[in-house]
């Protein structure tokens, strides 16, 4: 696939450290063959050494040259137990409190390691919920300046190449914020924009997604939220393709667009789709995965200061290999 095949170029070209700490996990093992065959990155995986080894002899997996943390032994345990009870000192946590935390949890120590530079991103999720990659995230590496707001974005890429970017599509958010505010919205489509930069060899499209196209649907919560998140990002990048409140045939039919919105600026070839809240965000990804036929690369977190990428639970080794090329060129 073009799409990937670049991706992999521009990770190879960037050589960057990637922590895998769900490294007692099959599929994160099967997918270092790949990785190493590639040359994404330099994986770095965490768990029981002793585990690991019965696993990868098990499943025929060559772990030769891969450098493994050893999740009993940690030889950072106390800079980092320190520096845990530092970020997180407004919340008063005890240092036995933070030592059971890292050591109950490798993303905890995946994350702290990425905040420190000893690693420049982390890939996690096969085995850990959206909810706890995304904590142990916000907590450990911290929100950027510019867009405080954590979200994620998932990388769609559709067998129609006529679609937007070549196929190539970026829905935020859809694992992350349930209902965002006009002002979250702004910094999800700020983030998603930035994000769009970097993978993608186009102009960033943005449509703020809605029932309703340009007032069609009336007033309502929903559809003024949108229109003002809308107006947010305008002041911000005032030179930015995007149209809103717009339906998603709007925003990807050019025929449709004409006819339902004629001054719109992305004249229905959008590239990022931004979602009024999480519902339809989860909803509208899975069904063009499961339905569409499209390969879904994510979901990755976005807003951080340092590059993490989260996993769907029913991810194989290929979407590890994909999350783990795109946290390398992101870092």
């Amino acid at each position: 696939m073009e799409f990937i095949d670049k991706l992999y170029e521009q990770a190879k070209k960037a050589q960057k450290r990637i922590l895998l700490p769900e490294g007692e996990e099959v599929r994160v093992l099967k997918s270092l063959e790949l990785i190493l065959r590639h040359e994404l990155c330099t994986p770095v995986i965490i768990g029981d050494p002793d585990k690991i080894s019965r696993i990868a002899k098990k499943e025929k997996i060559d772990l030769k040259n891969t450098e493994i943390i050893d999740r009993k032994n940690y030889k950072d345990l106390d800079k980092y137990v320190s520096l845990y009870c530092e970020i997180r000192k407004h919340k008063k946590i005890k240092p036995e409190d933070a030592r059971k935390l890292i050591l109950d949890s490798t993303v905890f120590y995946a994350a702290l390691a990425v905040r420190t530079g000893e690693a420049d991103g982390f890939v996690a999720g096969a085995a850990h919920t959206t909810r706890n990659v995304a904590r142990a995230a916000i907590h450990c590496i911290g929100a950027s300046k510019d867009t405080p707001t954590v979200s994620s974005s998932s990388i769609m890429i559709l067998p129609d190449k006529s679609l937007g970017s070549n196929g190539v599509f970026i829905f935020a958010d859809a694992g992350i914020v349930p209902d965002p505010t006009a002002l979250e919205l702004r910094d999800i489509a700020l983030a998603s924009v930035r994000m769009a930069r970097t993978l993608l060899d186009d102009e960033p499209k943005v449509a703020m997604l809605s029932y309703s196209t340009r007032g069609s649907g009336g007033s309502g919560k929903s559809i003024e939220k949108v229109q003002q998140a809308t107006k947010l990002i305008m002041e911000k990048m005032p030179d930015l393709l995007i149209d809103g409140e717009v339906q998603v045939d709007t925003a990807v039919v050019p025929e449709v667009s004409k006819r339902k919105n004629p001054k719109s600026s992305i004249k229905g070839r959008a590239n990022i789709f931004i979602f009024p809240n999480l519902d339809a965000g989860n909803i509208a990804y899975k069904l063009t995965e499961r339905l569409g036929k499209a390969l879904a690369i994510g979901p990755i977190l976005q807003g951080l200061r340092k590059p993490a990428s989260d996993l769907s639970r029913g991810c194989n080794s290929d979407d590890i290999v994909n999350a783990v090329a795109v946290t390398a060129i992101r870092a």
